[in-house]
């Protein structure tokens, strides 16, 4: 084959490489939203089925009647928007100051921050369960929600120097110039021209305190206040599985973040990539 018709055939090769790709990544997807639509039977039959012989919704009916699903996803959405929230305002001023100050000390501060990202949660969980306890705030929203923000946080600091580091600091020179404060320089210079990078860490960090687990579990025996994260937990014991339940609980846990998640890629991998490409 000659170099050029090698050279016509690259386009077509890469393609379907990545389409092979994005199939391995994405078939347990697929059979996740497969087995929620296949009957019970065929579920725990010994012989797996790609596609359901007979689909039927009778797991998606079953979860929102018996389990009410939608309870556990509320209780998701404050705990990760509520984290998201608490994340970003306090990123903001940490990663601000990081970006613009240069000094020993604050590059000591961000060693420490990114060591902090070492400690797994079941190392921390214990301590933080007795100071909860002790500030009568077990089984409270607040509670996994401080402690999820201090696994997001970490992130969120690295992720927002970047950005800020990206924006020249003539501009805030400018605007004070002009008469603007440096707080008013903040807010109405610095912050609109960091919005993409807000997106970006704003969307990564929703979905790691909507996926997290060891600290509602550890913090909340409430089921009335439980995420979805450890609604799905119960469906998984050491004697009994209920896999079609199971996966019809977890397709309509996963399907509207993977949408949201799908609709905002670009934005999250321009902002990935920008520090790399500065």
């Amino acid at each position: 084959m000659t170099p050029a018709k090698l050279q016509a055939l690259k386009p077509w090769l890469l393609t379907g490489l990545g389409a092979l790709v994005a199939a391995f990544y994405l078939f347990p997807v697929y059979w996740m939203v497969s087995s929620a639509l296949k009957t019970s039977n065929e579920v725990n039959a010994a012989i797996p089925t790609l596609w359901p012989s007979d689909p039927t919704l009778a797991a998606f009916r079953w979860i929102f009647e018996r389990e009410n699903v939608g309870r556990y996803l509320y209780n998701s959405l404050i705990i990760s928007v509520g984290t998201t929230a608490l994340t970003l305002l306090l990123a903001t001023g940490a990663a601000y100051a990081l970006s613009r100050v240069r000094s020993m000390w604050m590059d000591a501060v961000l060693i420490g921050v990114m060591l902090s990202q070492v400690l797994p949660p079941p190392l921390l969980v214990t301590p933080m369960f007795v100071i909860f306890r002790q500030l009568d705030l077990v089984n409270t929203y607040t509670a996994v929600i401080l402690a999820t923000t201090s696994k997001t946080l970490p992130f969120a600091v690295i992720m927002l120097r970047t950005t800020f580091a990206q924006i020249p600091i003539e501009i805030e020179e400018a605007a004070r110039v002009d008469g603007a404060s440096r707080l008013s320089a903040f807010t109405r210079v610095t912050l609109p021209l960091a919005r993409v990078g807000y997106i970006v860490v704003g969307t990564l960090v929703f979905l790691l305190a909507y996926g997290e687990f060891v600290y509602p579990v550890s913090l909340m025996n409430k089921q009335s206040l439980q995420p979805a994260t450890v609604g799905l937990y119960g469906f998984v014991g050491a004697d009994y599985s209920d896999w079609g339940n199971a996966m019809a609980f977890a397709s309509v846990m996963v399907l509207p973040v993977l949408a949201v998640f799908i609709a905002l890629q670009k934005r999250i991998v321009s902002g990935l990539t920008a520090g790399a490409l500065k």
